[in-house]
């Protein structure tokens, strides 16, 4: 599957001579949803919705930037920033900026982590934190140097992608024999699933997903945070559920966002492991996001060290890494 965060760099000879990008801030959604429906490897953690959850649950404002070259806007990108008193004191950007196009030229790429770097000289906007959406490449790393980026030494968001344009046969077909054989037994086994947009599943989810960081001992993302989510973008945030006479037996939020959906949070309960619930959950997910007009089905991101990263790589999608985190001011 093509069109993985930047994943193709046409080199343009005509276009390397066609200058930089000039930059400027989108405040109407809009215009954001519509830029943003262009690119073709849409980020949860680039959609507007995600960005106003961010400002609601506190903490942090937000800018969107649009990246214009020769005139045409070439990539988008949804900054976070954190004030002190009014002044900006640091910025995140997570997997941006987005390119419109689906090979973008190599010149435009450039440009536009060049403008980045412009914006946030000096130190006028404080310290810029940059998760990149571009694949972990060496030229991809060597052109953030030049511009003028450092390394931070943190690693770089990793997970696979199913292609929902696929038929059932086919993404079956692409399971490990393990996976399948799994989802054979948890088929047999007599489970249902359930996907809901509601209030009551929606408070379901929230209570296991804190119940299970309690009895974990993790901080992971937050109720504050989820339920701002929900309230931003309600059509768009799914609870999926695996039943067992009646009875959930596991559970996950799945966030819609363009013509992608995301794995976001999950819970597992005792029962799970022996009924197999989580190869059911995951594939039942996929398939209701796809009915949902889905195109794309991001399992969340993993570690292949752990055996949870193991599992998800096992459903043999299109798995991309992108570049470490780099740091500007």
């Amino acid at each position: 599957m093509k069109n993985i965060l930047c994943s193709a760099i046409q080199h343009s000879p005509s276009a390397l001579s066609a200058g930089g990008c000039s930059v400027r801030e989108v405040t109407e959604r809009g215009e954001w949803a519509s830029l943003y429906g262009r690119a073709p490897a849409q980020s949860i953690v680039q959609a507007w919705a995600y960005g106003e959850a961010k400002v609601a649950a506190g903490g942090w404002s937000v800018e969107r930037l649009v990246f214009e070259c020769a005139g045409q806007p070439v990539a988008i990108c949804q900054v976070l920033v954190k004030r002190v008193l009014g002044l900006r004191v640091a910025a995140r950007i997570n997997r941006g900026p987005l390119f419109l196009a689906a090979n973008p030229d190599e010149a435009d790429v450039r440009a536009v982590y060049a403008a980045l770097r412009r914006r946030w000289r000096f130190g006028v906007r404080g310290v810029l934190l940059l998760a990149p959406g571009l694949v972990d490449a060496e030229a991809h790393r060597a052109w953030l140097k030049v511009a003028g980026f450092r390394a931070r030494g943190v690693s770089g968001w990793c997970s696979a992608v199913l292609d929902l344009r696929l038929d059932d046969e086919t993404l079956r077909k692409n399971l490990s024999a393990n996976w399948r054989n799994h989802l054979k037994v948890s088929e047999r086994g007599g489970l249902c699933f359930d996907v809901s947009t509601g209030r009551s599943a929606v408070e379901w989810m929230l209570a296991r997903h804190t119940e299970n960081m309690q009895e974990k001992g993790f901080s992971g993302t937050p109720v504050s945070f989820l339920r701002e989510l929900q309230r931003q973008a309600p059509d768009d945030f799914f609870v999926c559920r695996a039943l067992q006479d009646g009875q959930p037996v596991a559970g996950m939020i799945a966030f819609r966002f363009g013509r992608s959906a995301e794995y976001f949070i999950g819970w597992y309960g005792p029962e799970a492991r022996k009924a197999k619930a989580g190869n059911f959950l995951l594939w039942h997910a996929a398939q209701a996001m796809r009915s949902h007009g889905c195109e794309r089905f991001d399992l969340g991101g993993y570690s292949s060290s752990d055996g949870y990263g193991r599992f998800k790589q096992d459903m043999r999608g299109t798995e991309y890494r992108l570049l470490e985190e780099w740091v500007a001011f």
